[in-house]
């Protein structure tokens, strides 16, 4: 009986230490929900920036081997530039042209002469609203009797055949439906109001057009930004509409070029590639060819670019990593558990991010003083 009793309390044990290895497990597992909760409903509901107040995080640890930072939420402009004074008007830009109208008194009652001895000026900005008009393209048949030969000039070399739109109407439709987000249908309704008719369709059909005139700047922009030693790359999601089947999720591609803050004046460029999906397939037909240096999140996608997935040998992309998102981790942390050494992270970061920020509105000499005298604080 004994036997029996020691069984049933060594199984109890057994079951006991099972239910409390179930219960530590459930445990993480619920926090790792209530850490993706809470990442998720600040994402969806909360503040657009990881920006926090680095003196109180610096509250909740000791030695912090760096200068105080100025708050990211206060105008980073007020200390290096003296800031207008309450009341006063910001001039004209100079470069917009000036149209002067003078205005003189009424000649004086005696009838004697009058002299300019100053004038008062006073500067209103106007504005002279859009217009159409129509180019006439005309082209005489000219008939020679002696030759008993016609000629006329060439037809015009129009940027789309058949269509009733010079390069200037068609530049200002693409700037202002992929610059200015304006849609077809509300660019049509505005045209209306002048008297022009435009469908919507009508303009994503010369859309189209341009796109396909214009594919080879396009592959030539990429081409030129993948000419620099480091390249900075990402993508973003966008709604996909498909008619009557709905939405589905795309993605725009960037990549861009600027070295100027390591002392590299070449002019800096982006280029888009749109994909109708994510897979690593897209970066990797983008970059193909690339050596160099790519900056970019930790999106397992670009990891084919940095080695090979078989062998793990590196290839000729070096990965960069980005302190912004590096930085988003520890903010995600301290959203949960004020950790000071997430918090510690959080302050070195957002100073390295705060001087690069700084130094980038400098040239490449100044940049390397300016952050030698920070490093020396």
């Amino acid at each position: 009986m004994l036997r029996e009793m020691a069984e049933v309390m060594e199984l109890e044990r057994a079951e006991l230490g099972a239910a409390k290895q179930t219960v530590k497990a459930q445990g993480l597992t619920i926090e790792k929900l209530e850490h993706r909760l809470a990442r998720l409903l600040r994402v969806q509901f909360g503040r657009s920036s990881e920006k926090m107040d680095i003196a109180q995080l610096r509250l909740m640890f000791e030695e912090v081997d760096a200068p105080e930072p100025a708050n990211d939420d206060a105008p980073a402009a007020s200390k290096a530039k003296p800031t207008r004074k309450a009341g006063t008007r910001a001039p004209i830009p100079a470069h917009i042209p000036r149209q002067t109208t003078q205005h003189l008194p009424e000649p004086c009652d005696c009838g004697g002469n009058e002299t300019v001895i100053c004038e008062d000026v006073t500067e209103v900005l106007d504005y002279v609203p859009a217009c159409f008009r129509v180019l006439r393209h005309v082209r005489p048949r000219v008939a020679c009797r002696s030759c008993e030969t016609i000629r006329q000039a060439p037809a015009i070399d129009l940027p789309l055949p058949k269509v009733m739109a010079s390069s200037a109407l068609l530049a200002h439709l693409v700037v202002s439906r992929f610059v200015d987000h304006q849609p077809w249908h509300r660019q049509s309704v505005i045209l209306r109001r002048q008297g022009v008719e435009i469908d919507r369709d009508v303009m994503g059909r010369w859309s189209r057009k341009l796109a396909w005139l214009m594919a080879p700047l396009g592959e030539r922009l990429l081409s030129y930004i993948l000419e620099a030693p480091k390249i900075h790359g990402d993508e973003t999601p966008v709604t996909l509409l498909q008619g009557e089947d709905g939405s589905h999720t795309a993605y725009f591609w960037v990549y861009l070029r600027d070295c100027r803050s390591s002392g590299d004046m070449s002019p800096p460029a982006v280029a888009f590639r749109f994909t109708t999906g994510r897979g690593g397939k897209h970066p990797a037909a983008h970059l193909a060819g690339y050596r160099g240096y790519l900056q970019a999140d930790g999106y397992a996608g670009y990891n084919a670019l940095y080695h090979d997935p078989k062998t793990k040998a590196p290839r000729g992309v070096t990965e960069v990593g980005c302190w912004a998102h590096a930085r988003r981790k520890f903010t995600d942390i301290l959203e949960k558990n004020p950790s000071p050494v997430a918090a510690e992270a959080v302050v070195r970061i957002s100073l390295a991010v705060s001087r690069g920020e700084r130094a980038f509105r400098f040239t490449f000499g100044k940049q390397m003083l300016l952050r030698d005298a920070l490093d020396r604080c």
